[in-house]
């Protein structure tokens, strides 16, 4: 992937992010593997001024609804396996994101007791 590409890709997650209500200054937690998707979607959450927060991609559905409360983030980027953890939250259904080699991540809105 080249760098126009990359930059397209980065433009097409932000424009994502704004559909979901994403505010600028609000966080989203980020739970990629180290990669393009990862780096995508960190470079889409500061082009539309919200604070990425990285977290390991291995947290259980628990940790994330833990991590998510504290840092007071009401989205969440996932790679498409995780999937079950993200239904795992009880929050709304994932909503799959297009990304260079097809669906490679999973934004979920979470329900924070809000």
């Amino acid at each position: 992937m080249n760098r126009s590409e990359s930059a397209e890709q980065t433009a097409a997650v932000a424009a994502v992010l704004a559909q979901l209500g994403v505010r600028p200054a609000e966080r989203v937690l980020i739970m990629l593997p180290d990669g393009p998707g990862f780096a995508e979607a960190f470079a889409a959450a500061i082009k539309h001024q919200a604070v990425p927060l990285p977290v390991n991609p291995l947290l259980s559905a628990q940790d994330i609804a833990a991590a998510a409360t504290k840092a007071g983030a009401r989205l969440l980027v996932a790679s498409a396996e995780q999937i079950h953890t993200l239904n795992d939250l009880g929050s709304k259904p994932p909503v799959l994101i297009n990304g260079p080699q097809g669906a490679w991540a999973a934004v979920q809105t979470l329900v924070l007791g809000k």
